[in-house]
């Protein structure tokens, strides 16, 4: 099982907006999600605008690199991220979607 954990970060002020837009998922964007091999997948929110994100996957990581590539190069998942971009604080504003930073697992216990 492979665990992924990420941050990356909206203005706090859309928060609100962000939740709501994921309580209404587009039916084709989840199973999109699903179909990459991404599992048990969870976005929390920090008061600074700092969004984590978690999932895991039964997946191989080259599979699902793969997968995730191929994903994101759908026409669904860039209506998504253009539909999202109006809420991440980022550097490069030329990019559409989210500036993520991947986070090392330094300890995991079951």
């Amino acid at each position: 099982m492979i665990r992924v954990a990420q941050t990356f970060r909206i203005d706090p002020v859309y928060l609100d907006d962000y939740k709501k837009d994921h309580d209404n998922i587009w039916p084709e964007m989840k199973k999109l999600i699903k179909d990459a091999g991404i599992e048990n997948y969870s976005i929390f929110f920090r008061s600074d605008g700092t969004l984590f994100s978690y999932y895991e996957s039964g997946l191989d990581e080259k599979t699902l690199k793969e997968n995730m590539e191929k994903a994101s190069a759908t026409e669904v998942s860039g209506r998504w991220q253009k539909a999202m971009d109006k809420y991440f604080v980022k550097q490069d504003k030329t990019k559409t979607g989210p500036e993520i930073t991947g986070l090392e697992e330094v300890f995991h216990m079951i």
